[in-house]
């Protein structure tokens, strides 16, 4: 751990003493920016997460995205979670680039944020996307390696990491998506080459907390500098890395491989996927009304009912969702 933010720490000091350091973080910031007003519906969202899961480009997909949206725009009925759900339900795969597996997914995952959303009382739908992507149990699953049995959008099958981490940055989750070019740009300042997903995301969140920046916005500026080839860092004086403050701090968002209680866990819940159906046991810490709140609190009040509005469950099952 150490080690890993001694270079962290180099690392920021070279990317901070880079002559045009003020305008890669412009042009990383407007990125990103443009990205959150682009992604401001809930459902929307979420099929944009899923539909990168079909190998189409980003372009591709977006434009996928904006055909769907003026094709059955109405104004007197938003783009919400079960609208979007109806709407895939009952009209064909072209949608979907012709992929019926990836209509099934993308229906899965709109039921379980569905579920997600009923555990809530009016509160926004992108709101409660953007709170479960900052989450404490979310960052949890993930740093212990054990992604796939996150209750939410863990349990689909076929929805990997790294589609999980795109579908919370584009959800407004403060992290970033451990990529290739991520990887690339992280070898460039000395990190492990050879790094695995899960080390990737916590280099890369890990040199955002030295660098003082969003992760997404950090992220914004690896991507950059990997896809120009980047390598002519100025040299750090020796005595960087010799700030205990800076060698001592330890990110919570730290991402490791999963040890042998975790590989525990995770083959506990692969026998019994019935746990992947039920909400997290610590809910998200800002909704103070949240079920299960009271009880991790200790002020023993009971939970709410997990009903949704109207009082129809919003849970993966639903009428709603895409079979």
């Amino acid at each position: 751990m150490v080690e890993v933010v001694e270079r962290a720490v180099e690392a920021a000091w070279k990317i901070k003493n880079l002559k045009d350091y003020d305008q890669r973080l412009m042009r990383a910031a407007r990125r990103v920016d443009d990205l959150a007003r682009e992604h401001e519906t809930a459902a929307l969202v979420i099929y944009e997460a899923a539909l990168m899961k079909s190998g189409h480009s980003q372009d591709e997909v977006r434009a996928l995205i904006s055909s769907f949206r003026e094709t059955f725009e109405d104004e007197e009925e938003p783009f919400t979670i079960p609208r979007v759900s109806g709407v895939m339900n009952v009209h064909g795969d072209e949608w979907f680039f012709g992929d019926a597996a990836l209509r099934t997914m993308t229906g899965q995952l709109l039921g379980q944020f569905q579920h997600r959303v009923a555990q809530y009382n009016y509160i926004d739908e992108a709101e409660v996307l953007k709170r479960w992507a900052n989450s404490y149990d979310t960052r949890l699953f993930i740093r212990r390696g054990i992604y796939e049995t996150e209750p939410v959008a863990g349990v689909v099958v076929g929805f990997d990491l790294t589609l999980l981490q795109y579908l919370r940055v584009t959800a407004g989750g403060d992290t970033l998506i451990p990529n290739e070019a991520v990887g690339r740009a992280l070898a460039s300042l000395s990190f492990d080459d050879a790094a695995s997903e899960y080390e990737i995301l916590a280099n890369a969140e890990s040199l955002a907390l030295h660098l003082d920046l969003p992760a997404p916005i950090a992220g914004a500026m690896l991507e950059d500098l990997a896809h120009e080839d980047f390598t002519d860092y100025p040299a750090p004086p020796p005595d960087v890395t010799n700030d205990e403050d800076s060698a001592g701090e330890a990110s919570e968002r730290t991402t490791v491989a999963p040890g042998p209680e975790d590989q525990a866990a995770r083959e506990a819940v692969r026998e019994d996927p019935a746990k992947g159906e039920e909400p997290t046991r610590v809910q998200d810490p800002q909704a103070k009304d949240a079920p299960g709140v009271a009880e991790e609190s200790g002020e023993g009040k009971p939970a709410a009912p997990e009903s949704g509005r109207g009082g129809e469950p919003g849970t993966q099952g639903a009428k709603n969702s895409v079979t």
